[in-house]
């Protein structure tokens, strides 16, 4: 069966397909397989980086960094490639066959890499970048719902860019009680208008915190 029904993209260019799939142990493209590994490298963690800058407006730089690091380290990279069966795929040499068989996890982890270049090659940044997205939802899903557990906030906003470009959550405190040494607060959040979470805790931001969580369970 031929990789494009499997990866959901057909290659007007059958060349670029072709390159991206000759590991450099093949001869034939080393050149330009190393130059494709080297351009998806770069479009697959600016595509990320931007998906999640854009859609966690509340994670710093670390958090930021960490999320990333899930997605595309090397051993993510090289599941992917075998869930998308590259590695029935991959033009290895008959000397390479003979002394190890299967692509290792580096080469599937590379000729993905390549791919994307083809992909982006063959078509424009926006067609490659949707497809990225769509081929790594599951994971991106994943990284949502930890942002969920360690940031509530951040995955309700990004909740809401997804559902309602544009919009942002608004937090307000609804009531305050206690004595001054033992305040709690009431804080709900809303979303054009609309209550979706209440929160109370002893300071504003955790109750912005338990508003958010309340809005999450709620809407998801």
């Amino acid at each position: 069966m031929s990789l494009e029904p499997i990866i959901k993209y057909t290659f007007k260019d059958k060349k670029l397909l072709e390159i991206a799939l000759s590991h450099p142990n093949q001869k034939s493209f080393a050149s330009d397989y190393q130059r494709f590994e080297f351009l998806g490298d770069s479009i697959l963690s600016g595509c990320i980086s931007k998906y999640l800058y854009n859609c966690f407006k509340d994670a710093d730089e670390g958090t930021l960094n960490i999320m990333r690091t899930a997605i595309v380290s090397g051993n993510s990279l090289s599941k992917k490639a075998l869930e998308l069966k590259i590695d029935k795929h991959i033009k290895l040499s008959d000397v390479y066959r003979k002394n190890f068989g299967e692509p290792s996890s580096s080469m599937l982890e590379d000729t993905l890499e390549a791919l994307i270049a083809a992909i982006y090659l063959d078509s424009d940044l926006k067609t490659v970048e949707s497809w990225i997205l769509d081929c790594f939802r599951n994971e991106l899903k994943v990284v949502r719902e930890e942002i969920k557990r360690i940031n509530p906030k951040g995955a309700l906003q990004e909740w809401t860019q997804l559902n309602q470009e544009g919009i942002i959550p608004q937090y307000r405190v609804k009531e305050t009680a206690g004595p001054d040494h033992n305040k709690s607060y009431t804080v709900e959040v809303s979303i054009e208008g609309k209550v979706l979470g209440t929160g109370i805790s002893t300071s504003i931001k955790n109750a912005e915190i338990d508003a958010a969580l309340d809005a999450l369970n709620k809407i998801q």
